[in-house]
């Protein structure tokens, strides 16, 4: 266990910056001199806030019907007006948070840092129910219908009803020696699906009223003559559009599945532990050397790579209208056209150190860095 621990520590250490590590030593190549481009789309921060600081992915900022809502490891959840950045509300729960907010209409879902599962009023913040897990949570629960489900540090997936918090179902997964840490690999498809990135490569699509596993999926298959080697973890979300869910795993492969028949539609070699992004005709990743790539939706065929990026710290890929987004840790995001994958646009944000995952909203998306700047990007 102790090895474990460790090896928790050290993954997610390397994977969210610069800094070296056991894994990620001096000897990394330094960043890649930003070069001047040709914008031809701006990007602009419509507004910003300074928040409190935590480990990238753990507390994401979720939209919610006008509203913007970030939670803290203090306790604190703030609301903000997705258009003007304006706070309009803030609770204290005092309560020590593990992950961020999930949010069901006048319902608030966290996990404490002490194992618990709360529901809280979204006007007040008075406790509305509390369920004990079996370990703390990483990722804000999500919820479908009246369905809220949650992944633990044990690698446990359960489901508890929205009204009471009465423990519906769980699934327990093999949890290897040696993993890496865990921050959101969760993702609800309405109230039909949960999408589920697991340990040793693996993908499963669960029904949330009853956690049968409607299909499961290899992403990739751990190979290698040392456990380190063989560490190959679907540890950021799955995505599914259009009849097909994507996933990719570190030291791994990005791949496609049929969403109805689990069937493999195609996969490629590529490591990535930052996440992925689709539109109606691509699937766009960033890998472990900050490379940009996008792979045909349909046959895997790559159809650009962008490498004038490599070595900065880039976050997972997000959709901004038609455009990627990747946002750097040295505070600039960058627009990519979906075409050429040629940088299009660029502006500072002031998120120092790696972001996770850019939330996308359309035509705009929310970052938020590890030094607590949350920022709304929008085309100019």
């Amino acid at each position: 266990m102790l090895r474990q621990r460790l090896l928790l520590v050290l993954l997610s250490t390397s994977m969210l910056g610069g800094c070296a590590s056991w894994f990620q030593s001096s000897s990394r190549p330094a960043p890649t001199e930003l070069t001047a481009i040709h914008a031809i789309q701006p990007l602009k921060v419509q507004w910003s806030e300074s928040l409190s600081s935590d480990v990238p992915g753990s507390f994401l900022p979720v939209y919610d019907r006008g509203d913007v809502l970030v939670a803290d490891a203090d306790g604190g959840i703030r609301t903000f007006n997705a258009d003007s950045g304006h706070q309009t509300a803030r609770l204290d729960l005092k309560r020590a948070l593990s992950a961020g907010v999930g949010v069901a209409g006048n319902t608030l879902l966290v996990g404490t840092a002490d194992g618990n599962l709360l529901a809280v009023d979204r006007a007040s913040g008075k406790t509305l129910w509390q369920q004990r897990l079996t370990s703390v949570t990483l990722e804000a629960p999500a919820v479908g219908g009246d369905v809220v489900v949650v992944r633990t540090n044990d690698d446990r997936v359960s489901g508890f009803q929205l009204a009471d918090g009465k423990l519906l179902w769980s699934q327990t997964h093999f949890q290897p020696e040696l993993t890496v840490r865990n921050v959101g690999s969760l993702n609800m498809v309405g109230a039909d699906a949960v999408l589920a990135g697991l340990a040793g490569g693996k993908l499963q699509v669960l029904s949330p009223q009853n956690g049968n596993v409607l299909w499961e999926g290899v992403v990739a298959t751990p190979k290698g003559a040392t456990e380190l080697e063989r560490v190959s973890d679907v540890v950021s979300r799955p995505q599914y559009a259009n009849q097909q869910v994507c996933a990719v795993a570190y030291q791994g492969r990005v791949a496609c599945f049929d969403a109805r028949s689990g069937n493999l539609i195609w996969a490629r070699e590529v490591s990535s532990s930052h996440g992925i992004a689709l539109d109606e005709q691509n699937v766009y990743v960033t890998d472990e050397d900050d490379s940009v790539l996008a792979f045909d939706r349909q046959t895997g065929r790559n159809v650009w790579k962008q490498d004038a990026l490599k070595y900065r710290g880039l976050s997972g890929p997000a959709m901004l209208g038609r455009f990627v987004l990747v946002v750097d840790a040295q505070g600039y995001a960058h627009l990519l056209s979906n075409e050429s994958g040629s940088i299009v646009g660029r502006v500072g944000v002031g998120t120092d150190g790696q972001t996770a995952q850019p939330v996308s909203l359309g035509t705009s998306a929310l970052v938020k860095g590890p030094n607590g700047r949350l920022v709304m990007l929008s085309l100019g």
